[in-house]
């Protein structure tokens, strides 16, 4: 019954369990009047999902492509750029979400005058930048969420240690919020700039 299961494990590639869906993102660096700056978007209003939100270029990783192809497919898609147009830099720390996603993050620089950026008004309704210094000098700032168990009437209680006194352990998911010129930046973008600024300033 299980004379194949060595060719299965061989032949398995792993993943972090719970994850359902795989995105990747683009932290895109751009020189402006000498300084270094990390550029956003703002989703068009239109879109189903998040419209409004500000965030870094991205999306789905679709089947048999790269972590990093999709991110770079992404914001040529939504900033009408060429590969040629980026420099990929380099991977930082993937984030795990709340929802089972795991989104990986990249950084690269846009090779293109901000000024010259023509977005796909399909799926961004405007596109800025933040000198990195200011988030050097401006941390975010942070909330937590508490989260708890919601169980059913029909929950196994009897089938665990303590039944119903069982020490369910909360967790605490921070939510961070940056504010520059009228622009929130919060959520999980706020999570990516953080651990972006936190790496370079180490």
């Amino acid at each position: 019954m299980f004379d194949g299961f060595i060719d299965i494990i061989k032949n398995h590639k792993p993943n972090t369990k719970g994850v359902r869906r795989e995105s990747s993102v683009l932290i895109p660096l751009i020189k402006r009047e000498g300084s270094w700056h990390l550029l956003y978007e703002k989703r068009a209003l239109t879109l189903l999902t998040q419209p409004g939100e500000i965030c870094f270029p991205g999306g789905a990783i679709e089947d048999f492509e790269h972590s990093c192809d999709a991110a770079i497919r992404e914001t040529c898609e939504e900033l009408n750029l060429t590969i040629a147009d980026i420099e990929l830099i380099g991977q930082v720390d993937s984030i795990m979400t709340s929802f089972d996603m795991i989104i990986h993050c990249y950084v690269g620089i846009i090779k293109v005058p901000f000024e010259k950026i023509e977005f796909s008004k399909d799926e961004v309704d405007a596109i800025f930048t933040v000198p990195i210094q200011h988030f050097l000098d401006h941390p975010p700032e942070k909330h937590l969420l508490k989260s708890t168990f919601n169980l059913s009437d029909d929950f196994p209680f009897e089938s665990i240690p303590n039944g119903k006194d069982y020490n369910f352990k909360a967790s605490h998911y921070p939510v961070l919020f940056y504010v520059y010129k009228g622009m929130t930046i919060w959520g999980l973008t706020a999570r990516m700039t953080e651990q972006f600024i936190q790496l370079i300033s180490d």
